[in-house]
């Protein structure tokens, strides 16, 4: 049968189309990173305090992850291409207030501003990716590509704030994306096709700004900025946050029209992929973090070397996607799940075995490689699960559910590991963190990894069954 020429057309533009969203992903998730190595910079200049500069990476990723789940029912409530071109423009226009502000209030407001524009345009581009390749041969491919982009976004924000802070200034870490969202607007709106999931949705603005809150509150309570030392009001937000989010759980089950459909919220493989996306965000947003202390502390990198530093990392997640590609040629994405939770287990494993080595080069490299060749291999099979049978009407809500875990636990992974670093360090009179900190943390990141491969091998005949059909189709097209 003849498809309409509407059809047509989105079947003719969709590898271009996907090509624009991976770069907008590239751009959203690089600045969640990149302005690591700027910190002592920007604290300076804008007299930020040592606590209050944690808000600086933490307000984008906090507004991010939670509005993100709004977010995509705006997409679904008002078309998936508009509202990310809103989110674009948001994110531009708050980008410009980062680069000119004068003091920390300023700049942390621009930082939320980028987070809310970031919650916009990730949810409902993962969305556009996910309905522009339902199933089939193609969605293994672009889900590669689109994990290729975003999760090199993150590794080349460390690189480009290091080169950008060294030889210009930190002010270019966001001013950068200003002309850069100017040119994706008009791509997305010459290129990506606009597609019919705009439904009658119901936009629940109550239940967003109590999930916003609570999440906010658990934040504060987990990182302590300006209450380290008030342990019970740490553990009532904490507590309360939880609480407010059970809330919305419970709330959101009994209606079909909340920012989490109740039939989402059904036993899924999605849940399966959304433990491992969690769990690869938690482990990169800490190796990030504390690879970047690792350089600078103990082995003595300028801010231009720490960022060049993480060029290998950003090369092996390539040779990570094509291992997937194979695997899933052979054998099935479950292998090439399992496959990749090894690797990246054994990474980590020789980032902690590396730390009393105070070398880059025979104590770091090796790790990274490895580590970034199991995070490429692993990470299509836990965005393609996580988005696994979404209808046209829920893809903005089902992939807003994946990229809210994907930010939340970035920020918790960096909070626990680095908590637990600090925690070994505490009381030695040291005032950065010691050899044993890195060690410890980096252990617990590859238990992570070890818990993964479990949680697949347990689940394994779930993913199996609902991921045949993308495995057995996939396999005759990556031969082509």
């Amino acid at each position: 049968m003849k498809q309409s020429p509407k059809k047509d057309f989105i079947y003719e533009q969709r590898w271009k189309a996907l090509a624009v969203i991976s770069v907008i992903q590239f751009i959203l998730l690089l600045d969640a990173t990149v302005v690591n190595v700027a910190l002592p910079n920007i604290k300076e200049e804008l007299g930020f305090t040592a606590s209050s500069l944690t808000w600086v990476v933490n307000a984008y990723l906090v507004a991010a992850g939670s509005f993100l789940l709004l977010g995509g029912r705006i997409g679904d409530a008002f078309g998936l291409r508009r509202t990310l071109q809103v989110g674009i423009i948001i994110f531009g226009a708050f980008s410009l207030l980062a680069t000119l502000s004068s003091n920390a209030s300023m700049l942390i407001l621009g930082r939320i501003g980028q987070g809310i524009g970031e919650a916009l345009a990730a949810a409902t581009g993962l969305a556009i990716v996910s309905l522009l390749f339902p199933s089939g041969p193609e969605r293994g491919k672009a889900f590669s590509i689109w994990a290729a982009l975003g999760g090199i976004g993150s590794i080349v924000g460390v690189m480009l704030s290091g080169l950008l802070t060294e030889y210009l200034s930190w002010r270019w870490v966001f001013g950068i994306n200003v002309p850069i969202t100017l040119i994706l607007y008009v791509a997305v709106m010459v290129i990506v096709p606009k597609l019919s999931n705009q439904a009658s949705t119901r936009l629940d603005f109550g239940n967003a700004i109590v999930l916003a809150t609570s999440v906010s509150m658990i934040v504060v309570g987990t990182i302590g900025s300006g209450i380290q030392e008030v342990i019970w009001l740490r553990i009532a937000l904490i507590v309360l946050g939880l609480l407010g989010i059970i809330g919305v759980l419970r709330r959101c089950k009994r209606s079909e029209g909340g920012i989490i459909p109740a039939r989402l919220m059904t036993r899924s493989p999605r849940v399966v992929g959304y433990v491992i996306v969690a769990i690869l965000a938690g482990t990169s947003g800490a190796l990030f973090y504390l690879g970047v202390l690792q350089m600078q502390d103990l082995i003595g990198m300028t801010p231009m070397q720490t960022g060049l530093a993480w060029l290998p990392f950003c090369i092996g997640f390539f040779p990570g996607l094509f291992l997937f590609q194979f695997i899933i040629s052979k054998w099935s994405s479950r292998t090439a799940a399992l496959v990749g939770l090894t690797i990246s287990s054994l990474g980590f494993i020789m980032f902690a075995f590396g730390v009393t080595l105070e070398s880059y080069w025979v104590g770091m490299m090796p790790a990274m490689i490895a580590t970034s060749v199991g995070f490429g291999c692993v990470s299509p099979v836990s965005q393609s699960l996580a988005t696994l049978d979404l209808s046209e009407t829920d893809a903005g809500a089902g992939s807003g559910i994946t990229t809210t875990i994907q930010q939340i636990f970035q920020v918790f992974g960096i909070t626990i590991f680095a908590a637990v670093a600090i925690g070994i360090t505490e009381g030695t009179g040291v005032t950065t963190i010691k050899p044993d900190g890195f060690i410890v943390s980096f252990g617990l990141a590859a238990v992570a990894m070890i818990l993964g491969a479990v949680l697949i091998l347990v689940k394994g005949s779930a993913l199996a069954s609902n991921t045949e059909r993308y495995s057995e189709n996939t396999i005759r097209e990556v031969k082509t």
